[in-house]
């Protein structure tokens, strides 16, 4: 009867250990989740994931508590634990430092996921929270079909009709009008020409004063003692360097004229550094907003660039 007794309390102890020690767990691993949508809240934003991009971003949980993750244009690798009862520490390892396209997220889920805190898992959906109390939202990412049942019974070639040529009609020749000379304008006597407002976008460092984007859906104010930490400026050979708090971003700018006081804009960065900031800082969404530039304007000493999404990066 002891023995017994002593047999069926180790027993419970061994499975109250189990339960108790991190590691993989049933619903949590052996799928592909993909991120549906992120939010943070120091600082404060909130991003819905498009059903057509959500195939960028993934997780895979394994057994033996390592994991691979596919962050836009990047592939990362490490481990996790689960200590507790919902508990998600994961720690990020190896992962390529690739520049994504305009607009991505990869920044901001890569730094989100070595935040991560807790989870739960409801209706087959995964959230993670962070230790901020963000979160991040998953699906179960949706079987690959195979290439033959995709792409179906090999259908034979469709000939490409060949368009019945067209002779090209013979333009008339036109005769180009002479334009008539006209003078340079004569400068008054005594008068000295004005000089440019500005340079436009060169001859500054420029400091971020606020920021506006669309997706993830963020406004704010970067505190005056912080906005050196934010900054671009643009060389006069179509090249800018920037700094994000605690990356720096270096790559090439494209405008019709950069000394002219407004103009479109865009920005290629190019090597960027991909370290995780102190929290509440301002690096991965200001990294986002400038692969999104569209044109810029620059007024009474200050820089605005405007966004594909019509957000904003504001300077001083």
């Amino acid at each position: 009867m002891r023995r017994s007794t002593l047999v069926a309390l180790l027993v419970g102890a061994t499975a109250v250990f189990a339960a108790c020690s991190p590691g993989a767990t049933p619903g949590l691993t052996g799928r592909d989740w993909q991120l549906t949508a992120i939010t943070e809240k120091v600082p404060a934003f909130q991003g819905v994931i498009p059903p057509a991009d959500q195939g960028n971003y993934t997780i895979n949980f394994k057994t033996d508590l390592t994991f691979t993750a596919k962050a836009d244009c990047n592939d990362v690798a490490g481990t996790y634990k689960t200590p507790g009862s919902n508990g998600l520490t994961i720690d990020v390892g190896v992962t390529t430092m690739a520049f994504c396209s305009e607009g991505s997220l990869a920044g901001l889920y890569l730094h989100g996921l070595g935040r991560s805190k807790t989870y739960a898992i409801v209706n087959d959906v995964l959230t993670i929270t962070l230790d901020d109390e963000g979160t991040m939202v998953f699906s179960p990412a949706a079987a690959t079909p195979s290439t033959a049942a995709s792409a179906g019974a090999s259908a034979a070639p469709a000939a490409s009709a060949t368009p019945k040529p067209t002779a090209k009609p013979t333009p008339k020749p036109t005769a180009k009008p002479t334009a008539k000379p006209t003078a340079a304008p004569t400068a008054k006597p005594g008068t000295t020409p004005l000089p440019s407002p500005s340079n436009g976008l060169l001859g500054k460092t420029w400091q971020l004063t606020t920021i506006t984007e669309k997706n993830p859906a963020f406004q704010g104010v970067v505190p005056d003692a912080q906005q050196p930490n934010y900054t671009i400026a643009f060389g006069d050979d179509g090249t800018f360097q920037a700094k994000a708090d605690c990356n720096s971003v270096t790559g090439t700018y494209t405008t019709a004229d950069p000394t002219a006081a407004s103009g479109n804009l865009t920005l290629a960065p190019g090597p960027t550094t991909m370290v995780a900031c102190p929290e509440g800082s301002f690096s991965d969404l200001y990294i986002v907003g400038l692969t999104k530039a569209a044109s810029y304007a620059v007024a009474n000493g200050g820089l605005t660039i405007t966004l594909a999404d019509q957000g904003t990066l504001v300077y001083k």
